[in-house]
């Protein structure tokens, strides 16, 4: 039977990366464990070697950017591959534009299948990709993939024929013309049609998805994931295949802590209305003897803006990219300066805003002045958009609201505080469309209100086109009444996520070992030591958790399961 040719599309048309520094060493098999000749190849290198070794090669085509276009024909002539390589340059990739380059790459090489990876990937293994495709033409599939591993150890797999079905199908929404590449960017276009495609995968023995983890040098949390994977299996003698690596890594604290992904800062100490499940109130009196609301603090210690531009500082250093929440327990718009916190985190091309709000105090100049900001700004590097707004509806009538958040009043305009969450919303979509999310914290109290709220609000004509978060109620370890109204935690415990990608931030600049804690367990203060030497002092708790202890109030907390960003 004559083989299926195939054609290998490595995409590089990302924009900040560190997929060409020079962090592996360039033969896996010979490096010693003391270091050796480490440091010669980037991910790319490596990723081009595996485009290399697969089989039924027709040709290598490279999707380059106007920025990496000079580093890829660079790599390329280093490899000596420059006689089996095209490399196609755009000034901006999209997905729809992708598809088009596949299909015609193809359709120009006589290729029957197209095996695509990002070009990122340093750990690409060759008996995985080799299951992949085998079991693609096997089954006749027209896309498939590996399934359960963490992500960036196997390509995809996509018929030549599938490709003009899903060029179809990303010309019908907007997003796949205008929105940057992802590694989920063919998957999210299957899922418009799903049910006409046959699809095939190859499953992991085990489900490792539950560590978030992304082995590409596309940011700086997973290329020190990668440079800490690679130093573990050295020490370790482990192979580098994708069972042995994935394994590894769910034993490996220091592969799944890295940077913060999510820093909570609060700025402001006081709230406009109180809820009944938010600690912060009952804690900050009992440190201050008077609640945290305007009547009983007039004069709030909030943060001031020159510490906050330092530390947006030493978190854009650290994590390059992240998403900066403003709230934390307190009202973010209490603060005078709210728009200048705002406009320093954007400041910060790899950082985005997220700015959760009961809605009282919004309004649509301080809606429209934000987004103008934005408009300024530079743009994003992270896979989040500018602004992320949630508002704390919480109900679906003024009664149960009213029953949840304890203060509730009458502004200036005589709008209740419900009617004024609901506007807000409206007003916030006018300005950050598909951005803003109504929230409802799910518990007893609420419990016969979610449907309703959930058929309201998921309603694509709804006010925020379907968008809304429903959120699990937590105890915070016991200091509030146990009101869940399920009990959705997984049979078996695993480490927790907000202890290895979060770090939530105090006015004070003091930061908690985690939000549970809410005012206590301090690790240090981020305005004295800065953000990377608190970070590193919290390290202890991510590697017991990864090791199966859970102390303190980590034993009976079951937020361990939910995650942020």
């Amino acid at each position: 039977m004559k083989a299926m040719k195939n054609v290998v599309l490595l995409y590089a048309g990302f924009g900040q990366t560190h997929a060409f520094d020079m962090l592996f060493p360039k033969d896996f098999s010979k490096i010693s464990a003391d270091g050796g000749t480490a440091r010669e190849k980037s991910a790319f290198a490596l990723a081009l070697d595996w485009a290399g070794g697969i089989r039924d090669r027709e040709r290598i085509i490279i999707a380059a950017s106007r920025q990496t276009e000079d580093k890829v024909r660079r790599e390329v002539l280093k490899a000596d591959m420059d006689s089996c390589c095209d490399v196609i340059v755009e000034q901006r990739w999209t997905t729809q534009l992708l598809l088009k380059r596949m299909a015609e790459s193809a359709s120009k090489y006589g290729a029957s299948y197209v095996v695509y990876s990002m070009a990122d990937r340093p750990f690409l293994d060759k008996v995985l990709t080799e299951r992949v495709i085998s079991d693609h033409l096997k089954y006749l599939s027209e896309y498939s993939f590996a399934d359960g591993y963490p992500a960036g150890l196997s390509p995809e797999v996509v018929d030549a024929g599938a490709l003009g079905i899903m060029l179809s199908l990303a010309s019908r929404k907007e997003a796949f013309s205008s929105d940057r590449i992802s590694k989920d960017s063919l998957f999210a276009v299957l899922r418009e049609d799903i049910n006409s495609f046959e699809i095939e995968t190859v499953i992991a023995p085990k489900d490792f998805r539950m560590l978030r983890l992304d082995f590409s040098c596309s940011s700086r949390a997973s290329t020190i994931s990668c440079v800490h994977l690679f130093r573990a299996a050295l020490e370790q003698g482990s192979s580098f295949d994708a069972l042995s690596l994935a394994e590894l890594a769910s034993s490996s604290p220091d592969v799944q802590r890295t940077v913060p992904a999510f820093y909570n800062v609060q700025i402001a100490e006081n709230l406009s209305t109180t809820t009944t499940y938010n600690p912060y109130p009952e804690e900050f009196k009992k440190k201050n003897d008077r609640y945290p609301v305007r009547k009983e603090n007039p004069e709030p210690v909030n943060m001031g803006l020159d510490q906050f531009r330092s530390l947006v500082d030493g978190m854009a250093t650290l994590s390059e990219a992240a998403v900066v929440g403003l709230s934390g327990f307190s009202e973010p718009l209490t603060h005078q300066d709210f728009l200048e916190f705002a406009r320093t985190v954007l400041s910060k091309p790899g950082l985005s805003l997220l700015v959760e709000t009961d809605g009282t105090l919004l309004t649509a100049p301080i809606a429209q002045k934000l987004a103008d900001i934005v408009k300024d700004s530079p743009e994003r590097t992270g896979t989040w958009p500018a602004v992320i707004w949630i508002v704390s509806v919480d109900a679906f009538t003024e009664e149960t609201y009213c029953k949840l958040h304890t203060n509730a009043f009458t502004n200036a305009n005589g709008i209740r505080s419900f009617e004024s969450a609901k506007a807000a919303l409206l007003t916030l979509e006018q300005y950050f469309p598909g951005n803003v999310y109504p929230q409802f914290v799910r518990m007893k109290d609420n419990e016969d209100e979610l449907e309703p709220f959930y058929r309201f609000y998921h309603d694509p004509e709804s006010v925020c086109k379907g968008r809304l978060v429903i959120q699990k109620y937590d105890s915070f370890c016991g200091l509030l009444p146990d009101l869940k109204s399920a009990d959705l935690a997984p049979l078996e415990r695993y480490p927790c996520w907000h202890c290895k990608r979060d770090m939530f931030v105090l006015p004070d600049g003091s930061v908690p070992l985690c939000r549970e804690y809410v005012l206590d367990a301090s690790c240090g203060n981020v305005f004295d030591e800065g953000v990377e030497a608190v970070w590193k002092r919290m390290a202890g708790l991510a590697e017991s958790h990864v090791r199966g202890r859970y102390p303190d109030k980590c034993e009976n907390c079951d937020e361990y399961y939910t995650f942020n960003f």
